[in-house]
Protein backbone atom coordinates (compact mmCIF):
# COMPACT_ATOMS: atom_id res chain seq x y z
CA UNK A 1 0.00 0.00 0.00
CA UNK A 2 1.36 3.39 -0.99
CA UNK A 3 -0.15 5.31 1.86
CA UNK A 4 0.44 4.11 5.38
CA UNK A 5 0.18 6.01 8.64
CA UNK A 6 2.99 5.03 10.98
CA UNK A 7 2.46 4.88 14.73
CA UNK A 8 4.75 6.86 16.97
CA UNK A 9 5.50 3.82 19.10
CA UNK A 10 9.29 3.79 19.29
CA UNK A 11 9.16 3.78 23.06
CA UNK A 12 11.50 2.83 25.89
CA UNK A 13 10.64 1.36 29.29
CA UNK A 14 11.65 2.65 32.68
CA UNK A 15 11.19 0.88 35.99
CA UNK A 16 9.24 3.42 38.03
CA UNK A 17 6.56 3.24 40.73
CA UNK A 18 3.02 3.97 39.63
CA UNK A 19 1.34 7.27 40.33
CA UNK A 20 -1.36 7.12 43.00
CA UNK A 21 -4.31 7.81 40.71
CA UNK A 22 -3.16 5.31 38.06
CA UNK A 23 -2.63 2.60 40.66
CA UNK A 24 -6.09 3.26 42.06
CA UNK A 25 -7.67 3.11 38.56
CA UNK A 26 -6.36 -0.41 37.98
CA UNK A 27 -7.19 -1.48 41.52
CA UNK A 28 -10.77 -0.31 40.94
CA UNK A 29 -10.88 -2.18 37.62
CA UNK A 30 -9.90 -5.41 39.39
CA UNK A 31 -12.59 -4.83 42.04
CA UNK A 32 -15.27 -4.27 39.36
CA UNK A 33 -14.12 -7.43 37.62
CA UNK A 34 -14.58 -9.33 40.87
CA UNK A 35 -18.13 -7.99 41.15
CA UNK A 36 -18.91 -8.99 37.57
CA UNK A 37 -17.73 -12.55 38.10
CA UNK A 38 -19.14 -12.68 41.67
CA UNK A 39 -15.82 -13.19 43.39
CA UNK A 40 -15.89 -12.08 47.02
CA UNK A 41 -12.93 -11.32 49.29
CA UNK A 42 -11.86 -8.80 51.91
CA UNK A 43 -9.98 -6.34 49.67
CA UNK A 44 -11.17 -2.72 49.92
CA UNK A 45 -13.37 -1.64 47.01
CA UNK A 46 -11.48 1.64 46.66
CA UNK A 47 -7.83 1.44 47.48
CA UNK A 48 -5.62 4.39 48.40
CA UNK A 49 -2.66 4.94 50.69
CA UNK A 50 -3.33 7.96 52.86
CA UNK A 51 -1.02 9.83 55.20
CA UNK A 52 -3.27 12.05 57.28
CA UNK A 53 -5.42 14.02 54.84
CA UNK A 54 -2.96 13.70 51.96
CA UNK A 55 -2.35 11.08 49.28
CA UNK A 56 1.34 10.69 48.37
CA UNK A 57 2.21 11.25 44.69
CA UNK A 58 4.12 7.96 44.33
CA UNK A 59 3.02 4.48 45.40
CA UNK A 60 4.61 1.06 45.22
CA UNK A 61 3.33 -1.59 42.81
CA UNK A 62 3.48 -4.75 44.93
CA UNK A 63 -0.03 -4.30 46.35
CA UNK A 64 -1.59 -4.24 42.88
CA UNK A 65 0.52 -7.21 41.76
CA UNK A 66 -0.65 -9.28 44.73
CA UNK A 67 -4.26 -8.20 44.11
CA UNK A 68 -4.04 -9.43 40.51
CA UNK A 69 -2.51 -12.69 41.74
CA UNK A 70 -5.25 -13.36 44.29
CA UNK A 71 -7.97 -12.44 41.81
CA UNK A 72 -6.50 -15.02 39.42
CA UNK A 73 -6.46 -17.77 42.02
CA UNK A 74 -10.06 -17.15 43.07
CA UNK A 75 -11.24 -16.93 39.43
CA UNK A 76 -9.59 -20.24 38.56
CA UNK A 77 -10.95 -21.85 41.72
CA UNK A 78 -14.51 -20.77 40.81
CA UNK A 79 -14.65 -21.15 37.02
CA UNK A 80 -11.99 -23.81 36.29
CA UNK A 81 -12.42 -26.20 39.18
CA UNK A 82 -10.51 -29.01 37.47
CA UNK A 83 -7.32 -26.90 37.69
CA UNK A 84 -5.64 -26.44 41.09
CA UNK A 85 -4.11 -23.16 42.22
CA UNK A 86 -1.00 -22.69 44.40
CA UNK A 87 -1.71 -22.81 48.14
CA UNK A 88 1.70 -23.08 49.81
CA UNK A 89 4.08 -20.18 50.37
CA UNK A 90 6.86 -21.67 48.27
CA UNK A 91 4.52 -22.34 45.32
CA UNK A 92 2.98 -18.87 45.59
CA UNK A 93 6.42 -17.21 45.61
CA UNK A 94 7.47 -19.31 42.62
CA UNK A 95 4.33 -18.35 40.69
CA UNK A 96 4.75 -14.66 41.40
CA UNK A 97 8.36 -14.50 40.26
CA UNK A 98 8.42 -17.04 37.42
CA UNK A 99 4.97 -16.70 35.85
CA UNK A 100 3.24 -13.47 36.83
CA UNK A 101 6.20 -11.11 36.63
CA UNK A 102 5.21 -7.48 37.20
CA UNK A 103 1.63 -6.75 35.95
CA UNK A 104 1.70 -3.25 37.47
CA UNK A 105 4.79 -2.34 35.44
CA UNK A 106 3.06 -3.66 32.33
CA UNK A 107 0.09 -1.38 33.05
CA UNK A 108 2.48 1.53 33.46
CA UNK A 109 4.00 0.62 30.09
CA UNK A 110 0.61 0.89 28.38
CA UNK A 111 -0.21 -2.83 28.19
CA UNK A 112 -3.80 -3.31 29.35
CA UNK A 113 -3.80 -7.07 29.88
CA UNK A 114 -2.49 -9.68 32.30
CA UNK A 115 -2.37 -13.47 32.51
CA UNK A 116 -3.45 -15.92 35.22
CA UNK A 117 -1.88 -19.33 35.84
CA UNK A 118 -3.13 -22.43 37.58
CA UNK A 119 -0.82 -24.46 39.83
CA UNK A 120 1.48 -26.84 37.97
CA UNK A 121 4.18 -29.35 38.72
CA UNK A 122 5.71 -31.39 35.92
CA UNK A 123 4.17 -34.85 35.70
CA UNK A 124 1.46 -34.12 38.28
CA UNK A 125 -1.04 -31.75 36.70
CA UNK A 126 -1.90 -29.83 33.55
CA UNK A 127 -1.58 -26.05 33.35
CA UNK A 128 -4.04 -23.34 32.33
CA UNK A 129 -2.86 -19.90 31.26
CA UNK A 130 -5.78 -17.48 31.13
CA UNK A 131 -5.36 -13.94 29.71
CA UNK A 132 -7.53 -10.90 30.51
CA UNK A 133 -7.80 -7.52 28.77
CA UNK A 134 -9.17 -4.21 30.05
CA UNK A 135 -12.43 -3.22 28.35
CA UNK A 136 -13.52 0.17 29.63
CA UNK A 137 -13.48 -0.30 33.42
CA UNK A 138 -13.43 -4.11 33.78
CA UNK A 139 -11.14 -6.96 32.79
CA UNK A 140 -12.49 -9.74 30.56
CA UNK A 141 -10.98 -13.13 29.63
CA UNK A 142 -10.03 -13.44 25.95
CA UNK A 143 -7.48 -16.26 25.64
CA UNK A 144 -7.15 -19.73 27.17
CA UNK A 145 -3.90 -21.72 26.73
CA UNK A 146 -4.01 -25.37 27.80
CA UNK A 147 -0.84 -27.35 28.65
CA UNK A 148 -0.53 -31.05 29.43
CA UNK A 149 1.24 -32.49 32.50
CA UNK A 150 4.58 -32.27 30.68
CA UNK A 151 4.17 -28.55 30.09
CA UNK A 152 3.36 -28.99 26.41
CA UNK A 153 0.84 -26.57 24.87
CA UNK A 154 -1.89 -28.56 23.08
CA UNK A 155 -4.84 -26.15 22.66
CA UNK A 156 -5.49 -22.40 22.51
CA UNK A 157 -9.00 -20.96 22.60
CA UNK A 158 -9.36 -17.29 21.83
CA UNK A 159 -11.96 -14.55 21.64
CA UNK A 160 -10.26 -12.65 18.80
CA UNK A 161 -13.02 -10.07 18.42
CA UNK A 162 -13.27 -9.65 22.21
CA UNK A 163 -17.05 -9.80 22.14
CA UNK A 164 -17.41 -12.48 24.81
CA UNK A 165 -17.44 -15.50 22.44
CA UNK A 166 -14.64 -17.95 21.70
CA UNK A 167 -14.11 -17.76 17.94
CA UNK A 168 -10.64 -19.20 17.29
CA UNK A 169 -9.26 -22.65 18.20
CA UNK A 170 -5.61 -23.64 17.66
CA UNK A 171 -4.55 -27.27 17.94
CA UNK A 172 -0.86 -28.10 18.46
CA UNK A 173 1.24 -31.13 17.55
CA UNK A 174 3.55 -32.90 20.00
CA UNK A 175 6.42 -30.73 18.77
CA UNK A 176 4.58 -27.62 20.00
CA UNK A 177 3.81 -26.34 16.49
CA UNK A 178 0.25 -25.49 15.42
CA UNK A 179 -1.24 -28.15 13.17
CA UNK A 180 -4.70 -26.68 12.57
CA UNK A 181 -6.67 -23.53 13.40
CA UNK A 182 -10.42 -23.16 13.01
CA UNK A 183 -12.13 -19.78 13.18
CA UNK A 184 -15.60 -18.27 13.22
CA UNK A 185 -14.77 -15.05 11.38
CA UNK A 186 -18.32 -13.98 10.53
CA UNK A 187 -19.61 -14.46 14.11
CA UNK A 188 -22.49 -16.69 12.96
CA UNK A 189 -21.58 -19.45 15.42
CA UNK A 190 -20.09 -22.06 13.04
CA UNK A 191 -16.53 -22.49 11.75
CA UNK A 192 -15.97 -20.77 8.40
CA UNK A 193 -12.17 -20.63 8.15
CA UNK A 194 -9.61 -23.48 8.37
CA UNK A 195 -5.84 -23.01 8.64
CA UNK A 196 -3.59 -26.00 7.89
CA UNK A 197 0.10 -26.39 8.78
CA UNK A 198 2.93 -28.71 7.72
CA UNK A 199 6.26 -28.85 9.57
CA UNK A 200 5.23 -25.82 11.64
CA UNK A 201 4.60 -23.75 8.49
CA UNK A 202 1.22 -22.43 7.33
CA UNK A 203 0.45 -24.07 3.96
CA UNK A 204 -3.24 -23.41 3.28
CA UNK A 205 -6.29 -21.43 4.44
CA UNK A 206 -9.78 -22.45 3.29
CA UNK A 207 -12.80 -20.14 3.50
CA UNK A 208 -16.53 -20.83 3.55
CA UNK A 209 -17.79 -17.38 4.51
CA UNK A 210 -21.50 -18.02 3.82
CA UNK A 211 -21.33 -21.50 5.43
CA UNK A 212 -22.99 -23.25 2.48
CA UNK A 213 -20.46 -26.10 2.36
CA UNK A 214 -18.60 -24.66 -0.65
CA UNK A 215 -15.09 -23.36 0.01
CA UNK A 216 -15.31 -20.26 -2.17
CA UNK A 217 -11.68 -19.31 -1.55
CA UNK A 218 -8.52 -21.35 -0.91
CA UNK A 219 -5.19 -19.59 -0.35
CA UNK A 220 -1.81 -21.36 -0.49
CA UNK A 221 1.26 -20.26 1.47
CA UNK A 222 5.02 -20.72 1.13
CA UNK A 223 7.46 -19.78 3.91
CA UNK A 224 4.63 -18.14 5.81
CA UNK A 225 3.65 -15.85 2.93
CA UNK A 226 0.63 -16.06 0.67
CA UNK A 227 1.72 -17.38 -2.75
CA UNK A 228 -1.61 -17.55 -4.59
CA UNK A 229 -5.34 -17.95 -4.04
CA UNK A 230 -8.05 -19.81 -5.93
CA UNK A 231 -11.74 -19.01 -5.98
CA UNK A 232 -14.38 -16.39 -6.68
CA UNK A 233 -12.99 -13.00 -7.75
CA UNK A 234 -9.35 -14.09 -7.39
CA UNK A 235 -8.44 -13.68 -11.06
CA UNK A 236 -9.66 -10.07 -11.03
CA UNK A 237 -7.83 -9.31 -7.78
CA UNK A 238 -4.53 -10.72 -9.11
CA UNK A 239 -4.92 -8.45 -12.13
CA UNK A 240 -5.62 -5.47 -9.84
CA UNK A 241 -2.51 -6.15 -7.71
CA UNK A 242 -0.33 -6.30 -10.83
CA UNK A 243 -1.79 -3.04 -12.16
CA UNK A 244 -1.28 -1.35 -8.81
CA UNK A 245 2.35 -2.52 -8.69
CA UNK A 246 2.81 -0.96 -12.13
CA UNK A 247 1.27 2.29 -10.81
CA UNK A 248 -1.74 2.05 -13.12
CA UNK A 249 -4.02 3.05 -10.29
CA UNK A 250 -7.25 3.85 -12.12
CA UNK A 251 -7.14 0.51 -13.96
CA UNK A 252 -6.32 -1.26 -10.70
CA UNK A 253 -9.32 0.43 -9.09
CA UNK A 254 -11.63 -0.94 -11.79
CA UNK A 255 -10.20 -4.45 -11.37
CA UNK A 256 -10.62 -4.35 -7.57
CA UNK A 257 -14.23 -3.23 -7.96
CA UNK A 258 -14.88 -6.04 -10.44
CA UNK A 259 -13.34 -8.56 -8.03
CA UNK A 260 -15.61 -7.28 -5.25
CA UNK A 261 -18.66 -7.48 -7.51
CA UNK A 262 -17.91 -11.12 -8.44
CA UNK A 263 -17.29 -12.06 -4.81
CA UNK A 264 -20.55 -10.46 -3.63
CA UNK A 265 -22.49 -12.57 -6.13
CA UNK A 266 -21.34 -15.67 -4.21
CA UNK A 267 -21.20 -14.21 -0.71
CA UNK A 268 -23.77 -11.45 -0.26
CA UNK A 269 -23.16 -10.85 3.45
CA UNK A 270 -20.08 -8.86 4.43
CA UNK A 271 -17.04 -11.00 5.24
CA UNK A 272 -13.38 -10.37 6.02
CA UNK A 273 -12.64 -10.67 2.28
CA UNK A 274 -15.29 -8.03 1.50
CA UNK A 275 -13.53 -5.78 4.03
CA UNK A 276 -10.10 -6.46 2.54
CA UNK A 277 -11.22 -5.53 -0.99
CA UNK A 278 -12.96 -2.39 0.25
CA UNK A 279 -9.78 -1.37 2.09
CA UNK A 280 -7.72 -1.75 -1.08
CA UNK A 281 -10.26 0.31 -3.02
CA UNK A 282 -10.34 3.02 -0.34
CA UNK A 283 -6.54 3.14 -0.26
CA UNK A 284 -6.29 3.96 -3.99
CA UNK A 285 -9.17 6.45 -3.81
CA UNK A 286 -7.48 8.26 -0.94
CA UNK A 287 -4.11 8.46 -2.65
CA UNK A 288 -5.73 9.60 -5.90
CA UNK A 289 -7.54 12.26 -3.81
CA UNK A 290 -10.95 11.06 -4.98
CA UNK A 291 -12.46 11.92 -1.60
CA UNK A 292 -16.10 11.64 -2.77
CA UNK A 293 -15.61 7.98 -3.76
CA UNK A 294 -13.37 7.44 -0.73
CA UNK A 295 -16.16 8.56 1.63
CA UNK A 296 -18.71 6.27 -0.08
CA UNK A 297 -16.34 3.30 0.18
CA UNK A 298 -15.82 3.98 3.87
CA UNK A 299 -19.58 4.13 4.42
CA UNK A 300 -19.97 0.72 2.78
CA UNK A 301 -17.04 -0.67 4.77
CA UNK A 302 -18.51 0.37 8.11
CA UNK A 303 -21.97 -0.91 7.14
CA UNK A 304 -20.69 -4.50 7.49
CA UNK A 305 -20.45 -5.90 10.99
CA UNK A 306 -17.65 -8.22 9.88
CA UNK A 307 -15.45 -5.22 9.11
CA UNK A 308 -15.40 -4.01 12.71
CA UNK A 309 -12.57 -6.37 13.71
CA UNK A 310 -10.70 -5.42 10.54
CA UNK A 311 -11.34 -1.69 10.75
CA UNK A 312 -8.35 -0.29 12.61
CA UNK A 313 -6.24 0.93 9.70
CA UNK A 314 -9.36 2.15 7.84
CA UNK A 315 -10.43 4.12 10.91
CA UNK A 316 -6.99 5.70 10.99
CA UNK A 317 -7.46 6.76 7.36
CA UNK A 318 -10.91 8.11 8.13
CA UNK A 319 -9.89 9.92 11.32
CA UNK A 320 -6.84 11.51 9.70
CA UNK A 321 -8.92 12.52 6.68
CA UNK A 322 -11.53 14.33 8.79
CA UNK A 323 -8.97 15.91 11.13
CA UNK A 324 -6.31 17.16 8.74
CA UNK A 325 -7.92 17.19 5.26
CA UNK A 326 -11.50 18.32 5.92
CA UNK A 327 -10.95 20.03 9.26
CA UNK A 328 -14.17 18.43 10.53
CA UNK A 329 -12.99 18.23 14.13
CA UNK A 330 -16.19 16.88 15.67
CA UNK A 331 -16.36 13.91 13.27
CA UNK A 332 -12.61 13.40 13.69
CA UNK A 333 -12.99 13.35 17.47
CA UNK A 334 -15.73 10.70 17.31
CA UNK A 335 -13.72 8.66 14.83
CA UNK A 336 -10.52 8.81 16.91
CA UNK A 337 -12.45 7.76 20.03
CA UNK A 338 -13.61 4.63 18.22
CA UNK A 339 -10.11 4.10 16.79
CA UNK A 340 -8.57 4.27 20.27
CA UNK A 341 -11.08 1.73 21.60
CA UNK A 342 -10.48 -0.76 18.77
CA UNK A 343 -6.70 -0.34 18.97
CA UNK A 344 -6.81 -1.11 22.68
CA UNK A 345 -8.97 -4.20 22.08
CA UNK A 346 -6.75 -5.41 19.25
CA UNK A 347 -3.33 -4.76 20.78
CA UNK A 348 -4.09 -4.74 24.50
CA UNK A 349 -2.40 -1.36 24.93
CA UNK A 350 -2.76 2.33 24.11
CA UNK A 351 -1.49 4.04 20.96
CA UNK A 352 0.34 7.33 21.65
CA UNK A 353 -0.35 8.64 18.13
CA UNK A 354 -4.09 7.98 18.33
CA UNK A 355 -4.39 9.56 21.79
CA UNK A 356 -2.40 12.63 20.71
CA UNK A 357 -4.62 13.12 17.66
CA UNK A 358 -7.71 12.58 19.81
CA UNK A 359 -6.47 15.23 22.25
CA UNK A 360 -5.93 17.65 19.37
CA UNK A 361 -9.47 17.00 18.09
CA UNK A 362 -10.87 17.63 21.59
CA UNK A 363 -8.91 20.88 21.74
CA UNK A 364 -10.20 22.04 18.36
CA UNK A 365 -13.84 21.46 19.40
CA UNK A 366 -13.11 23.53 22.54
CA UNK A 367 -13.24 20.66 25.00
CA UNK A 368 -9.98 21.11 26.93
CA UNK A 369 -11.05 18.86 29.82
CA UNK A 370 -11.47 15.86 27.50
CA UNK A 371 -8.22 16.87 25.82
CA UNK A 372 -6.38 16.58 29.15
CA UNK A 373 -8.15 13.30 29.97
CA UNK A 374 -6.77 11.77 26.76
CA UNK A 375 -3.25 13.05 27.45
CA UNK A 376 -3.32 11.78 31.05
CA UNK A 377 -3.36 8.23 29.69
CA UNK A 378 0.13 8.70 28.24
CA UNK A 379 3.38 8.32 30.14
CA UNK A 380 5.81 10.97 28.87
CA UNK A 381 8.82 8.98 30.02
CA UNK A 382 8.02 6.24 27.50
CA UNK A 383 7.72 8.57 24.52
CA UNK A 384 10.50 9.62 22.19
CA UNK A 385 11.22 13.34 21.82
CA UNK A 386 8.91 13.99 18.85
CA UNK A 387 5.61 12.69 20.36
CA UNK A 388 6.67 14.03 23.76
CA UNK A 389 6.77 17.54 22.26
CA UNK A 390 3.13 17.22 21.17
CA UNK A 391 2.14 15.75 24.54
CA UNK A 392 3.46 18.83 26.37
CA UNK A 393 2.32 21.26 23.67
CA UNK A 394 -1.28 19.97 23.63
CA UNK A 395 -1.37 19.71 27.42
CA UNK A 396 -0.12 23.27 27.81
CA UNK A 397 -2.59 24.53 25.20
CA UNK A 398 -5.56 22.84 26.91
CA UNK A 399 -4.48 24.13 30.32
CA UNK A 400 -4.17 27.60 28.82
CA UNK A 401 -7.81 27.36 27.65
CA UNK A 402 -8.85 26.50 31.21
CA UNK A 403 -6.88 29.36 32.74
CA UNK A 404 -4.47 27.01 34.52
CA UNK A 405 -1.62 29.42 33.87
CA UNK A 406 1.13 27.88 36.00
CA UNK A 407 0.53 24.36 34.67
CA UNK A 408 0.32 25.71 31.13
CA UNK A 409 3.62 27.57 31.56
CA UNK A 410 5.36 24.40 32.85
CA UNK A 411 4.20 22.18 29.99
CA UNK A 412 4.73 24.76 27.24
CA UNK A 413 8.26 25.33 28.57
CA UNK A 414 8.87 21.59 28.32
CA UNK A 415 7.62 21.65 24.71
CA UNK A 416 9.89 24.62 23.95
CA UNK A 417 12.92 22.79 25.36
CA UNK A 418 12.17 19.72 23.22
CA UNK A 419 11.94 21.94 20.13
CA UNK A 420 9.57 20.15 17.79
CA UNK A 421 9.02 21.20 14.19
CA UNK A 422 9.90 24.77 13.21
CA UNK A 423 6.34 25.58 12.14
CA UNK A 424 5.09 25.08 15.72
CA UNK A 425 7.73 27.20 17.45
CA UNK A 426 6.14 30.65 16.96
CA UNK A 427 2.84 29.39 18.41
CA UNK A 428 4.69 27.79 21.34
CA UNK A 429 6.47 31.10 22.00
CA UNK A 430 3.17 33.00 21.71
CA UNK A 431 1.44 30.72 24.20
CA UNK A 432 4.45 30.81 26.53
CA UNK A 433 4.22 34.61 26.44
CA UNK A 434 0.53 34.45 27.41
CA UNK A 435 1.25 32.08 30.31
CA UNK A 436 4.20 34.22 31.41
CA UNK A 437 2.23 37.47 31.49
CA UNK A 438 -0.65 35.72 33.30
CA UNK A 439 1.74 34.49 36.00
CA UNK A 440 3.53 37.87 36.39
CA UNK A 441 6.69 36.70 34.60
CA UNK A 442 6.74 39.89 32.58
CA UNK A 443 10.42 39.77 31.66
CA UNK A 444 10.03 36.26 30.27
CA UNK A 445 6.79 37.28 28.60
CA UNK A 446 8.60 40.05 26.74
CA UNK A 447 11.27 37.60 25.61
CA UNK A 448 8.78 34.99 24.33
CA UNK A 449 6.72 37.68 22.58
CA UNK A 450 9.82 38.94 20.78
CA UNK A 451 10.75 35.38 19.76
CA UNK A 452 7.22 34.65 18.49
CA UNK A 453 7.14 37.80 16.35
CA UNK A 454 10.64 37.08 15.07
CA UNK A 455 9.38 33.79 13.62
CA UNK A 456 5.86 34.89 12.64
CA UNK A 457 5.07 38.61 12.52
CA UNK A 458 1.43 37.88 11.65
CA UNK A 459 0.84 36.83 15.28
CA UNK A 460 0.65 40.55 16.01
CA UNK A 461 -3.11 40.62 15.30
CA UNK A 462 -3.80 37.99 18.00
CA UNK A 463 -1.49 39.68 20.48
CA UNK A 464 -2.92 43.15 19.88
CA UNK A 465 -6.43 41.96 20.77
CA UNK A 466 -5.27 39.98 23.83
CA UNK A 467 -5.43 41.88 27.18
CA UNK A 468 -2.49 39.83 28.50
CA UNK A 469 -0.17 41.65 26.07
CA UNK A 470 -1.36 45.14 27.05
CA UNK A 471 1.70 45.88 29.22
CA UNK A 472 4.07 44.72 26.48
CA UNK A 473 2.54 47.00 23.85
CA UNK A 474 2.75 49.95 26.24
CA UNK A 475 6.54 49.50 26.41
CA UNK A 476 8.87 51.12 23.88
CA UNK A 477 9.83 47.71 22.46
CA UNK A 478 6.17 46.77 22.04
CA UNK A 479 5.31 50.08 20.37
CA UNK A 480 8.22 49.60 17.99
CA UNK A 481 7.02 46.11 16.98
CA UNK A 482 3.49 47.35 16.55
CA UNK A 483 4.51 50.33 14.43
CA UNK A 484 6.68 48.16 12.18
CA UNK A 485 3.88 45.60 11.75
CA UNK A 486 1.23 48.09 10.66
CA UNK A 487 3.62 49.91 8.34
CA UNK A 488 4.45 46.62 6.61
CA UNK A 489 0.75 45.79 6.44
CA UNK A 490 -0.03 49.09 4.70
CA UNK A 491 2.76 48.52 2.17
CA UNK A 492 1.38 45.07 1.30
CA UNK A 493 -2.07 46.53 0.75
Amino acid sequence: MRFLFSFLTSLFLLSLPLRANLLEDYWNAVQKTKEKFEIADHSPKRFSFRLGAEIPTVLFKESLNHEVFWFCQKYIDKYHTNYPYPRFKQDIRSHLTELYGDPAQNFLSGKLSFSCFSAWKEGNSSLLKLSFFLNEEEFFPYRWDYYDNKGQLFLTEEDETKNGKKDSFTYYSHSGCPKEITKDKNDFGAMDEWWYFKNCQLVRIEHDANENGFRERICHYENGKESYCEGVGEKEEREAVQLENNQKFQEALKAYRKSLKEYKKEVSNGTSRTCTLLKKIANIEYNERDFVSFTKTLDEFFSYRACESDSLDVLIYKSYYYLYVLGDYKTARDSYQKTAEIYRKTHGELSPEILLNLAYAHFMVKDPISCLASLDKLNSRRLTAYPRFFLFYYRGSCELSLGRWDDAYTNLKRAQILGGEREFLPVVYYKLARASFATKRDQEGNLWTHQALLYDFDLMDQMDSDPLFETFFESSNGKSHKRKYYLNKQKKQ
